[in-house]
């Protein structure tokens, strides 16, 4: 009896897979094998009349409520996945990954253990689900982990958010911020390109900031940066594009936050509109409406070496007579200045050897006093200014002063000498110190020099001496080195100059010329106004 019921089971397990005619046959082969026993026989008909419908019956409900739960459970998992407010993506790293929240506004990480007590939570409450929960958990989270953060459509909303703190803080324009958020997104995606971006070296904390968050997420295998440079290494003009930052990303506390809290947000806008776009020269080519942005980005691919040369000897230079001159350090300023104000490059596109053979070509040049003969330039005339401030009023010294300082004393001086020439801003004065004085710059400080119209060190030692016949009569109690200061800046109005140091200089400068037994805890120690 046993194995009749183990082959009826073998039937039942393969009925799907039987004909009926197979079916007759192997019922054949068991009553033709047990015909000469009543018993059996009449086993075989109860069983198959009574006890094998019964059984076919469960197994047909058991098949239809797994299709049922198969069926229930893709239909979940799929509106699981696809809801708009609640979407979730995986970021693969080398050891392990990451998990991303999307609620339509911003993306954010979220851990795993988060998704499955959210799945879990919901599917518990779906009774029909509920035998099936860990399944479909285990489905869903599989899922999701194909579901590359890259590969992400984010909303209008999130993608104006990224764009509107790019612009106009870090770019002029949307176009720029969008042409700039595609080349991000080609590096990310390692699209390949032959096009280098070039874009002003201030710009370099800001970029290498940006791909150390990206990095942190995405693994270092990921180079979003790697297609912009800094300096100009003979590229081909036809594949260099230019990106213009604006001044605001020398300041890290204006990018430095939205970085932290939106890096996911901008790395999923940048790769959206690679994908979108194709690429940043197709946004540029087929889909940006921006033609002052379209001419800055390409400006620079319109040129050769020798036609940027020539825009720059007919609109900077003029003929002269025999006596007109330019010596070649006024010559390359002249260069940098028109690459910098009027092709708004940031970066210099012809080495000095190139640019003095074509130059070559074109004015007389005197390789032995290494300067240009009948030629000269309207635009050199601040410059010679400036350069007779420098010789009459800067030497070597051990003092340092500020661009901005110098600029003013530049301007007292030019109304002394009653000048004609035009002013420069300090932006330009800052130019010109760099090119011709030589002096080492630190940020916004010259070090190393002194001026014969301002001895800052010399005033602030008369002023404390002032300072020290005063203390010495009232003060009773130690004195902040802050109130040391305002005490000074009101000092300094009494003298001929009324020019007051910085806050920072003052407090430097009076570590070297107070002993250190006399300052503590910022404080000036009573003791020096009597003992010293």
């Amino acid at each position: 009896m046993v194995k009749i019921i183990n082959l009826l089971k073998l039937i039942y397990i393969n009925i799907k897979y039987m004909s009926l005619q197979n079916m007759m046959n192997s019922l054949n082969v068991l009553y033709e094998k047990h015909k000469e026993d009543p018993e059996v026989l009449s086993k075989m008909e109860e069983y198959m009349n009574k006890q094998f419908p019964h059984a076919l019956e469960l197994y047909v409900d058991r098949i239809n409520r797994k299709q049922n739960l198969e069926k229930q459970s893709k239909l979940y998992i799929d509106k699981f996945l696809n809801n708009p407010d609640k979407q979730y993506f995986y970021i693969q790293q080398k050891l392990s990954g990451l998990f991303v929240f999307y609620n339509g506004e911003n993306y954010a990480l979220i851990n795993e253990d988060m998704i499955w007590h959210i799945l879990l939570s919901d599917i518990s409450t779906k009774e029909q689900l509920i035998p099936w929960k860990h399944k479909i958990k285990n489905l869903t989270i599989k899922q999701i982990k194909e579901k590359p953060l890259t590969s992400s459509i984010p909303e209008s909303s999130t993608i104006q958010y990224v764009i509107q703190h790019l612009t106009p803080l870090l770019f002029r324009s949307k176009s720029e911020a969008k042409y700039f958020l595609t080349l991000l997104g080609d590096n990310i995606l390692k699209k390949p390109s032959d096009i280098t971006y070039f874009t002003r070296i201030e710009s370099k904390d800001f970029l290498v900031c940006l791909q150390d968050h990206i990095q942190c997420l995405l693994g270092s295998y990921c180079t979003p940066i790697t297609s912009i440079k800094f300096k100009y290494y003979n590229q081909d003009f036809k594949v260099c594009r230019i990106l213009s930052f604006n001044d605001s990303v020398k300041i890290r506390s204006c990018w430095d936050g939205f970085l932290k809290t939106h890096i996911l947000d901008l790395i999923a806008v940048a790769c959206h509109y690679s994908n979108q776009f194709q690429n940043a020269n197709n946004y540029i080519t087929d889909h940006c409406q921006n033609s002052d942005a379209i001419h800055a980005i390409n400006y620079l691919s319109t040129f050769s070496n020798e036609s940027l040369v020539n825009k720059f000897t007919e609109n900077w230079l003029e003929p002269s007579a025999e006596s007109g001159e330019i010596k070649w350090v006024e010559m390359y300023y002249l260069w940098k200045s028109f690459i910098i104000s009027e092709c708004k490059f940031p970066i210099m596109p012809v080495n000095t050897k190139q640019l003095k053979n074509v130059l070559g070509k074109k004015i007389n040049y005197n390789e032995s006093l290494d300067l240009y003969s009948k030629v000269t330039s309207s635009k050199l005339t601040y410059v010679k200014t400036f350069q007779h401030f420098w010789e009459q009023t800067i030497t070597e010294g051990v003092d340092e002063f500020e661009i901005s300082e110098l600029w003013s004393l530049y301007l007292n001086w030019m109304r002394a000498k009653d000048t004609k020439v035009s002013r420069i801003n300090e932006e330009k004065m800052h130019f010109l110190i760099e090119h011709f004085a030589g002096s080492p710059i630190t940020e916004k400080y010259i070090t190393g020099i002194k001026c014969n119209l301002w001895d800052k060190q010399t005033e602030i030692e008369d002023i404390i001496n002032q300072l020290k016949v005063d203390y010495n009569f009232c003060q009773e109690e130690d004195i902040s080195i802050f109130k040391l200061y305002k005490d000074y800046c009101k000092k300094i109005l009494e003298t001929p100059s009324k020019r007051t140091v910085s806050k920072k200089y003052f407090e430097k400068y009076i570590s070297k010329i107070i002993p250190s037994e006399y300052i503590k805890d910022n404080q000036l120690l009573k003791e020096y106004w009597t003992e010293f």
